[in-house]
């Protein structure tokens, strides 16, 4: 295959050879047969072969440059051609026409020269060059000069003493003045350099050769006339090349910008080559007997005084120029003397050729301690080695990475280690040799703030334990085996509240401080927030629990300090670290385990578990939806008869609060109402309640008179003064008798009561059921059994009715004697202290036998009649009045 590519390139070559050798051929027989001015215009026409060229570059995309540039630059050669060829043929067809008195083979370009120039003048002069006013001049001087140039020659040996033909002359001063501009405009260009140097000088040499073919033509009978056309004709050709090249092949700004007043053909006249071509012509002439006409001394007098003038100009750009990069200088020199950084000038043997004067000022090395050493010298012995590579690579390779640092301990002049930070930046500009600048930065107060910072991230400023961030650290170098133990203290706030902020810290920095000292020492202690510890240990379960009790033992004693003596309450949540968990999840476990225990008694450890995240969640949940249920209508109440045990006959209701949750369902009031009371909505909870109860209340007494009411209240609630002021306004509202409405507090409140656990005092709720009892409002015991409440105690409490728990009557026993024997004591108990008794919890049909036979009045439960809506309990009662008007 490779073979059949060759075969087929190598016959392509031929095919494309064979027609150029005709081509050529068949050109050489023409301009040999044909006369020499007629050949003249045939050849300027072969340079619309290129120009048609320019144009299929523009339209394949092909072409490097802007299209319109190409495309009038292409126009341009293609109306030379055109006009080259047209005189061609009038030689040959018309010779002796005139047209004003000038030969059609003249007149042909002549007219088409203006086109032309037309074409040239816009696409050289674009883009807009933005020079100084001194540079403008500068290239209007040099114009003028080119133009005075460009026509002293022609008119010196044509025109001075012969004959003065009108299309020549025209051709002369427009063609010579065009062609400076455009030659000018591309020499001098800024923007689009790279290509306007071509196409400029390109553009003036076919304007030069259109204007000598027209020349050429207006003087036929000239000996050399057909000579100079011949001339023309070739230098047409080779400005299209230029041209194509310069529009086509050239990207415009391949090379960069230089600056205002830089570029190569500012320093010296563009002219210089053209003044001195038209001085040897005039020699030549002055020597073969020739003179000086009066244009001609004018067009000498115009080149040199635009050079004079050209001089003076570049000479003030020059001295401003100077004046600039001296005060870059002193800038440059100010900025080395005062730079923090050092930098150094390293020869190819890496030895220190020159430094900046901050070394002395910096590190304290002078000339003398540095200069011709190597600069590894300077360097620690153990980063040696390596540095000299880093600077090996940099001069060998000539790599300019000022973003590539090397941290390097530098040895100062007064033999301390500094931190610093090495950089590179190629060669040095003076000595572009084998030469390397490095950049050496002091930063020893960087890394000093480095550590502070590090520190300040990752400890805590007060104790100077880790931090949550320094926890986070430790974890990461911890395996997987161990335990979390986070630790909350109680009483900080109030120890601040009465002794001041600056005790507080005392004693939190003594809780740090007993903290650090009982643990081990892989064990990581810190402090996660105002009152929460946490210890990273690598125990395992039962020594992490011994370690936690430690610590909330110490944590918990005494605190003596400022001559008082101050006491905190402890709580801890722990959790295993897990390889399937991150430190920041087993924190937020063990924060769990201890928001599970937060409620409790001080001194609490809990460990986490999955079940427990669940009641968690349940109860997160229930905190952010219970603001605003009674609003959204989500509560709900139902009703259980109190009946009478002989006759089944309903005597009373009580009234049980459940929450119809949208997601979670429904929730009874033992789960509702001590969620309430944290939330401190227990006032609009029970507000809700009591009135909704009331409401029904009166209905139903219209038809059972003596029916009476429960309502179930917290010891918190029982006490609190918008409690009191609901109740009296329910009576009045619906105008209920105090009778018919019973307070209920259950056992549970009154134990909490008297452990203290953030509730009323036994005595406080005394003294409230109390005034109930006075206004004619009974009150009773809820669940009576259910706790260790001493007997005794209910000597004491103001109540009238004992709900006693079906923990007293419901135990499995071995006879029905055994069975029914607390419940005999519970009810002559309570009659003797004047209590009306209710068996609460009735289920089987044993319970009520034995309730019955112990001499229980009074039920209630399940057995007798479900928590029903209050539809279905006014359909109870209905119904027992109706067999009640029966038995009548």
């Amino acid at each position: 295959m490779a073979g059949g590519s060759t075969s087929r390139r190598t016959g392509r070559s031929a095919v494309v050879a064979v027609p150029a050798f005709l081509v050529v051929v068949v050109l050489t027989a023409v301009l040999t047969l044909l006369p020499a001015a007629a050949g003249a215009g045939l050849l300027t026409a072969c340079s619309g072969g290129i120009g048609a060229m320019m144009i299929r570059a523009v339209v394949t995309g092909r072409s490097s440059g802007p299209h319109l540039r190409a495309l009038s630059l292409a126009g341009g050669v293609l109306l030379t051609a055109l006009a080259g060829a047209a005189s061609g043929v009038a030689v040959l067809v018309a010779p002796d026409v005139l047209v004003a008195e000038v030969p059609l083979p003249a007149e042909i370009p002549l007219v088409t020269l203006f086109f032309v120039a037309g074409a040239y003048l816009p696409a050289i002069l674009r883009p807009h060059q933005r020079r100084n006013p001194l540079a403008r001049l500068r290239v209007g001087l040099d114009i003028l000069g080119v133009t005075a140039c460009l026509i002293f020659p022609p008119w010196l040996l044509l025109f001075s003493e012969g004959e003065r033909r009108g299309a020549s002359i025209t051709a002369l001063i427009f063609g010579g003045g065009a062609a400076a501009a455009v030659a000018v405009a591309g020499v001098h260009a800024i923007r689009h350099r790279a290509a306007l140097q071509w196409c400029g000088p390109g553009a003036a040499l076919s304007l030069i050769g259109l204007t000598a073919l027209v020349i050429g033509m207006d003087f036929p009978f000239e000996p050399n006339a057909a000579m100079a056309a011949l001339a023309a004709a070739g230098a047409i050709n080779v400005a299209a090349a230029l041209l194509w090249h310069g529009s086509v092949r050239i990207r415009p700004d391949v090379r960069p910008i230089p600056p205002a007043g830089s570029e190569p053909s500012a320093g010296i006249p563009l002219f210089a080559l053209p003044i001195l071509a038209s001085a040897l012509v005039a020699v030549y002439h002055l020597i073969n007997g020739g003179g000086l006409d009066t244009v001609s001394i004018i067009l000498a007098a115009t080149a040199v005084m635009a050079v004079a003038v050209r001089e003076w100009t570049s000479a003030i750009a020059l001295r401003r120029h100077a004046d600039h990069l001296t005060d870059q200088g002193n800038r440059l020199r100010s900025l080395v003397f005062g730079a923090a950084d050092v930098a150094m000038v390293l020869d190819p043997d890496l030895a220190v050729r020159w430094q900046s004067p901050a070394a002395a000022r910096q590190f304290g090395l002078s000339d003398q301690d540095v200069l011709g050493r190597a600069a590894t010298v300077l360097v620690h012995p153990d980063q040696a080695e390596a540095v000299h590579a880093y600077l090996t690579v940099r001069m060998v390779e000539g790599v300019r990475s000022p973003g590539e640092s090397i941290a390097v301990r530098l040895r100062d002049g007064f033999g301390r280690w500094r931190e610093t930070e090495w950089t590179t930046s190629g060669a040095d500009p003076a000595e572009p040799g084998r030469t390397l600048v490095v950049h050496v930065r002091d930063v020893s107060s960087l890394r000093d703030l480095e550590q502070a910072l590090r520190q300040e991230v990752h400890l805590d400023q007060q104790t100077s334990l880790a931090n949550r961030e320094g926890l986070r650290r430790a974890g990461e170098l911890i395996p997987d085996a161990g335990a979390m133990i986070v630790i909350e203290m109680g009483g900080l706030t109030a120890i601040g509240d009465v002794h001041g902020p600056d005790l507080a810290e005392v004693v939190v920095v003594e809780a740090a401080r007993r903290l650090r000292t009982r643990v081990d020492g892989v064990d990581v202690p810190a402090r996660l927030g105002e009152a929460r510890f946490a210890v990273l240990t690598r125990c395992g379960a039962v020594r992490a629990h011994l370690l936690a009790s430690q610590l909330l033992n110490a944590l918990t004693a005494p605190y003596e300090a400022a001559g008082t003596v101050s006491h905190l309450s402890a709580w801890a949540g722990l959790a295993d670290l897990t390889a399937d968990a991150n430190l920041d999840e087993v924190i937020r476990r063990a924060a769990l385990a201890l928001r599970s225990v937060r409620s409790g008694p001080p001194g609490a450890i809990e460990w986490y578990d999955e079940e427990m995240e669940t009641r968690l969640l349940r109860r997160s949940t229930l905190e952010q939806d219970l603001p605003g249920a009674v609003s959204r209508g989500e509560l709900d109440l139902s009703y259980q008869p109190i009946v009478e045990l002989p006759g089944r006959r309903p005597v009373g209701v009580e009234a049980l609060l459940t929450w119809r949750h949208p997601t979670l369902g429904p929730v009874s009031a033992d789960e509702l109402l001590p969620l309430a009371e944290d939330l401190g909505l227990l006032t609009q909870v029970g507000h809700w309640a009591l009135h909704q109860s009331c409401r029904l209340l009166v209905n139903w007494r219209r038809q059972h008179e003596s029916l009476w009411l429960a309502v179930n209240v917290r010891p918190r609630e029982l006490v609190d003064p918008a409690f009191q002021a609901s109740l009296h306004t329910a009576q009045e509202i619906y105008q209920i008798p105090p009778s018919a409405l019973v307070i209920e507090i259950a056992e549970q409140g009154l134990l909490q009561a008297r452990d203290g656990q953030q509730q009323p005092a036994v005595e406080d709720l005394a003294a409230q059921l109390g005034r109930l009892r006075a206004q004619g409002i009974r009150t009773a015991i809820d669940n009576f059994g259910a706790g260790p409440t001493s007997l005794s105690r209910l000597r004491i409490l103001p109540i009238d009715l004992l709900k006693v728990d079906r923990e007293v009557f419901g135990q499995p026993a071995e006879t029905v004697q055994q069975r029914g024997a607390v419940m005999d004591v519970t009810v002559a108990l309570g009659r003797r202290l004047g209590l009306e008794v209710i068996a609460h919890g009735l289920q089987t049909p044993e319970d009520l036998d034995t309730v019955q036979a112990a001499g229980c009045r009074l039920g209630q439960g399940d057995l007798l009649g479900k928590p029903m809506p209050a539809e279905h309990l006014e359909a109870l009662l209905e119904q027992h009045r109706d067999a009640s008007h029966r038995n009548r």
